[in-house]
C-alpha cells in the first residue's frame, strides 16, 4: 500500500458484477467506476506526468514506462487537459494527508457521484481524518469539501461517456480475472488458517489503476482488492483485446496480498505499542528499502512481513510451491523484508498446533524481534 502527497480517490457507483461459478461463491468481481475515476485523477496529476522520458522494470527488464503503463498513458492524453481542473486541485486541498486505503473506504460508503454525501448514518471514523487534528466539525466539512469537488469532477469530463464508450474493455478485464483467478480453493485455505473469516470477497480491476498497483479494503464484515493491470496489455483491436489480467501467477499472488491485509492487520494492531517500540531499533537498517516502496514506519513495515509471510504459507497449503519458493527470493532476498524467516518459523508452528490462535505468533514474533 502506498501513500502519495497528492492522493486521488473515487466513488462507489452501480456495480457491474460478476459472481464465479466453478471457484468459491464468497468471491465477486466488480468493475466499479468510481475507481476509474481514481485511476484517471491520479494518472493525470501523478503517474503520467513526463511519462514519456521515464523507464521502468519489469520481470528484471528495463522499458520505456510508457509502453509498460499503456491504457494508462492512453488516458494520460486523453485527460491530461483537465490536469489544472478547479474541481480536481479543490478536492486535493483537503486530501492530501490522507492514505489512499482510508479514503477508499470512506467512499465506498457513499452514493454514487455525483450525489455523494455524508449521511447522519456514515460512523464518524469513515471521515475523521480529513482533520489533522481529529477535529469532527472540521473533519466533516473537509469531507464534504472533497466529495463536492469530485462529484464536480465526475461532471467536468463525462465519466458515464468515458465508461460507456470503453464498456468493451471492461467486460474482457472481468473475464480475464473470471478466467485466471484461481480455483484452488486459497480463499477456504486463508480462512482456515486464519481462523476467521469474511461474508464476501469482492476483486475490483482497474484499467485506469497504474499496473502492479493495489489495494485492500475492509468494511464491516466484507473485503475488497482494488488493483490494475498484472501483465501487458493490447487493446489496438477490439476484436482480440487483452486487458492485463491473464498472468495467472500474478493475479493469484496479488489477490492473496491485499486479502491477507483484512486477516492480519487488525490482529497486528491490536499489540501493544510496547512492544512494536522495543522492536523499532531494527527499523533503521531497513528504512530505505522500505520507504522506496512505501512503507514509511516501523508499524507499517511489520503488517506488511507478516502479509508477505502469509502468502508463502497459503501458496504452500494449496500446492503452489514453485510460486512459495519466488516469494521467498523476491520478498527476501530482492526486497529487503529480512524477518520474514522469524515469522515463517512461527507460523509453521502455528500450523503444527502450537499456537491456538493467530495473535499468539504476533506477540511472539514481536517479543523475538525486541531481542535481536
Amino acid at each position: 500500500m502506498r501513500r502519495f502527497t497528492i492522493l486521488f480517490a473515487a466513488f462507489l457507483l452501480p456495480l457491474a458484477l460478476i459472481t464465479q461459478t466453478g471457484i468459491d461463491d464468497k468471491i465477486q468481481i466488480e468493475i466499479n467506476k468510481n475507481i476509474e475515476l481514481l485511476g484517471i485523477g491520479y494518472f493525470i496529476g501523478f503517474e503520467g506526468v513526463d511519462i514519456e522520458n521515464k523507464t521502468v522494470e519489469v520481470d528484471g527488464n528495463t522499458i520505456p514506462k510508457k509502453e509498460w503503463h499503456t491504457y494508462g498513458y492512453d488516458i494520460y492524453k486523453k485527460f491530461e487537459h483537465f490536469a489544472q481542473s478547479e474541481h480536481l486541485n479543490k478536492a486535493f486541498a483537503v486530501a492530501d494527508h490522507l492514505w489512499l486505503d482510508y479514503l477508499c473506504a470512506f467512499l465506498l460508503r457513499l452514493d454514487d457521484v455525483p450525489n455523494a454525501k455524508i449521511t447522519d448514518s456514515l460512523d464518524v471514523g469513515y471521515y475523521i481524518n480529513f482533520s489533522k487534528e481529529k477535529n469532527k466539525e472540521e473533519a466533516l466539512k473537509n469531507a464534504q469539501i472533497f466529495l463536492d469537488g469530485l462529484n464536480a469532477f465526475s461532471q467536468e469530463i463525462n465519466l458515464d461517456l468515458y465508461m460507456d464508450t470503453y464498456s468493451p474493455f471492461y467486460e474482457k478485464a472481468k473475464q480475464e480475472v473470471l478466467s485466471n483467478i484461481s480455483d484452488n480453493g486459497f480463499v477456504e485455505t486463508m480462512e482456515k488458517f486464519y481462523k476467521h473469516g469474511f461474508s464476501s470477497y469482492h476483486l475490483v480491476p482497474s484499467l485506469t489503476i497504474p499496473k502492479g498497483m493495489g489495494f485492500g479494503i475492509k468494511i464491516k464484515d466484507d473485503i475488497w482488492s482494488v488493483f490494475g493491470a498484472v501483465d501487458f496489455q493490447d487493446f489496438e483491436n477490439e476484436s482480440n483485446l487483452n486487458m492485463g489480467f491473464t498472468n495467472k501467477d500474478k493475479l493469484n499472488e496479488l489477490t492473496i496480498h491485499e486479502f491477507g491485509h483484512s486477516f492480519v492487520n487488525p490482529v497486528v494492531a491490536e499489540q501493544p505499542d510496547t512492544l512494536f517500540q522495543a522492536s523499532e531499533h531494527l527499523f533503521p537498517a531497513l528504512k530505505q528499502a522500505m520507504g522506496d516502496q512505501g512503507y514509511n514506519t516501523w508499524k507499517v513495515c511489520l503488517y506488511e512481513h507478516f502479509v508477505r509471510a502469509g502468502e508463502i504459507i497459503i501458496a504452500e497449503k494449496t500446492g503452489n510451491l514453485d510460486s512459495a519458493e519466488r516469494l521467498k527470493v523476491q520478498y527476501i532476498t530482492k526486497r529487503n523484508f529480512k524477518y520474514i524467516p522469524v515469522i515463517l518459523d512461527e507460523l509453521y508452528r502455528y500450523d503444527d498446533g502450537e499456537y491456538e490462535k493467530y495473535d499468539e505468533v504476533v506477540t511472539n514474533v514481536l517479543l523475538s524481534l525486541s531481542k535481536m
